[in-house]
C-alpha cells in the first residue's frame, strides 16, 4: 500500500510537471533554438565556441523541436528533484509513516517559487533545460554521502559504480557555476568524509571525483571560455565592474533599497537559524544535511560576484537549497503530526501543479494564436500588423512585449515595415469568443473572421480614444 501511494504520487507530479513543460510558449532564445540555430547548433560545429552545456543545449534543442520531450524533460528533471529531497530526509531518519511531507512540501514550494526565478526556469525552456537538471547531482550527492555516513556494510555492484562515474562526467555539462559546485562539493567530501566510508563507496567516490574533474575540464576547454577570461566575449566577462550584470549589479538594478535589506536580512537570520539549530540537533546526518546545503546555497552563486551576465536563475539553486533545508527539518519536527497534515500537503501540492497547468496552457494557447494570427498577417496587404498579447507575463521570459519582440518578428512576421499594434488579451479573446461555434470551409476562412472581429476592436478602441 505505502509503494503504491508513493508510486502514484510520484506519477502524478511527473504527469503534472511534464504539461507545465509541454504547454509552455517558446520565448526569447527558444525561438532559435528550436529553428535553424538548434538545427545546426552540433552540426556546424557552433558548439565548440559557444559555450560548454553540451548536455543542457542539447536538451533545449530537443524539447522546443519536439513537444513530448518537452514534457518528459520537465516531468523527469522536477519528479526527480523532489524524490531526492525525500530520500535525503530519510537517510536521515527513517518516517514513521508513507514518508511523502518533504516530497510534497519541496512541490508546493517549487510551484511557489518567487515569480522573478519562477519565469526564467518553468517559464522558459532554454533555463529550465540548463539551471535544473544540474540541480540533480548536487543533491544525488548528498543523498550518497548520508547513506555512506558510517555505514560500511554498503555494497556497490561494478554496474551501479560505472553509472554513477559517467553521471558524475554527464552532470558537469548543464550550468557552470553547478559543475563548480560539484567540484568543491566532491573535494570537501574527499578530504573531510572518506574516513567515515567503507572500502567499497571510497572507491566509488573515486570515480566521482575521476568524472566531476574530467567533465569540468570537458566543459571548461570550450573555446567560448577562452574568450571570457580574455575580455573578447559579447555577451559574458569576468570583470565585475560596474556596468556588467553581475549579482550585486543585478540586484541593486531588480529590486528597492528596501526590498535588498529585507532580502539581506531574511538571509541572514535564515542562515543564523540553521547554523544554531544544527549545532543543537543530535543526529549527525542532519547537521552534515544542513551544512552541505546551506554551504551549497552561498557556493553556487559566489561566481557571480565577478562573473555576468547574472539572472534571477542563477538563484534557482540557492533557492531549492534552501527550501531543502526546510522542508526536511519541518518534516522531522512535525513527524508525530504527519498522518493528520500529510493529506493536506499532498492537496495542496496537487492544486497547486493543476492551477500551474492551467497558467501553462493558457500561455501556450496564446503563442500558437500568436504564430497562426501573424502567419495569416504575412498574406494580407496592408499596413499595421496585429499582435495578440498574453493575458500577463508574470511566470514567463518575455523580453520584450509581442510587438517588438525581435526574435518572434524574425521567424513570424514577413513585413518588418509595418505598423506594429498590440490586442490586448481580453479584446482578442472576445474576437476569438465571437466566431466560436461558426462553421468555416477552411482555417484560412477561421483566421479571416477572426481577422474582421480584431479590425472591428480596433475600429472601437479608436473611436473611443479620439472621443
Amino acid at each position: 500500500m505505502t509503494r503504491t501511494a508513493k508510486l502514484s504520487f510520484y506519477f502524478i507530479i511527473f504527469i503534472i510537471f511534464g504539461l507545465v513543460g509541454m504547454w509552455m510558449p517558446l520565448l526569447g532564445d527558444d525561438l532559435h533554438w528550436g529553428t535553424y540555430f538548434g538545427s545546426n547548433y552540433f552540426p556546424q560545429g557552433i558548439f565548440l565556441k559557444y559555450d560548454g552545456r553540451y548536455l543542457g543545449d542539447l536538451l533545449v534543442i530537443t524539447m522546443t523541436k519536439f513537444k513530448p520531450i518537452a514534457f518528459l524533460g520537465y516531468g523527469t528533471f522536477m519528479t526527480a528533484i523532489v524524490y531526492l529531497i525525500q530520500l535525503i530526509r530519510e537517510q536521515i531518519k527513517a518516517p514513521k509513516s508513507i514518508g511523502l511531507v518533504s516530497a510534497s512540501l519541496a512541490t508546493i514550494f517549487i510551484f511557489l517559487t518567487p515569480n522573478a526565478i519562477f519565469k526564467q526556469i518553468l517559464g522558459w525552456h532554454a533555463g529550465f533545460a540548463n539551471y535544473v537538471p544540474s540541480l540533480v547531482f548536487p543533491l544525488f550527492m548528498l543523498y550518497l554521502v548520508l547513506k555512506n555516513y558510517d555505514n560500511k556494510n554498503v555494497h556497490y555492484y561494478r554496474t551501479s559504480t560505472y553509472l554513477i562515474f559517467f553521471a558524475a562526467i554527464f552532470a558537469q555539462f548543464f550550468a557552470e557555476h553547478v559543475t563548480i559546485l560539484n567540484v568543491f562539493n566532491v573535494v570537501l567530501v574527499w578530504l573531510f568524509f572518506r574516513k567515515h566510508f567503507g572500502d567499497e563507496f571510497k572507491k566509488v567516490l573515486n570515480f566521482i571525483v575521476a568524472g566531476n574533474f574530467i567533465g569540468a575540464f570537458l566543459m571548461f576547454i570550450n573555446g567560448a571560455y577562452i574568450k571570457i577570461l580574455f575580455g573578447t566575449d559579447s555577451y559574458r566577462s569576468l570583470k565585475g565592474s560596474s556596468n556588467s550584470d553581475t549579482m550585486f549589479n543585478y540586484m541593486r538594478i531588480q529590486f528597492t533599497p528596501k526590498h535588498l535589506i529585507l532580502l539581506a536580512v531574511a538571509i541572514l537570520i535564515f542562515t543564523a537559524v540553521v547554523i544554531i539549530y544544527s549545532l543543537k540537533v543530535r543526529n549527525t546526518k542532519q547537521k552534515i544535511a544542513n551544512f552541505a546545503l546551506l554551504l551549497s546555497g552561498f557556493v553556487v552563486v559566489a561566481p557571480f560576484l565577478v562573473v555576468s551576465p547574472f539572472g534571477s536563475r542563477c538563484m534557482f539553486a540557492t533557492y531549492m537549497f534552501f527550501v531543502t533545508i526546510f522542508v526536511i527539518n519541518f518534516d522531522i519536527l512535525i513527524e508525530a503530526y504527519e498522518k493528520y497534515l500529510l493529506p493536506l500537503f499532498l492537496l495542496a501540492a496537487v492544486g497547486l501543479g493543476v492551477k500551474t497547468d492551467a497558467m501553462a496552457h493558457n500561455y501556450g494557447k496564446t503563442f500558437n494564436m500568436q504564430v497562426e494570427y501573424s502567419t495569416y498577417q504575412n498574406n494580407v496587404q496592408r499596413n499595421t500588423q496585429y499582435f495578440l498579447q498574453y493575458k500577463d507575463t508574470k511566470h514567463i521570459w518575455l523580453t520584450a512585449p509581442i510587438e517588438s519582440d525581435a526574435n518572434f518578428a524574425e521567424l513570424y512576421v514577413k513585413n518588418k515595415d509595418r505598423n506594429m499594434v498590440p490586442i490586448n488579451y481580453y479584446d482578442w479573446t472576445d474576437a476569438l469568443r465571437k466566431i466560436k461555434g461558426k462553421k468555416f470551409n477552411s482555417h484560412d476562412a477561421y483566421m479571416k473572421a477572426f481577422d474582421q472581429q480584431i479590425l472591428k476592436k480596433v475600429k472601437l478602441i479608436q473611436a473611443k480614444e479620439s472621443k
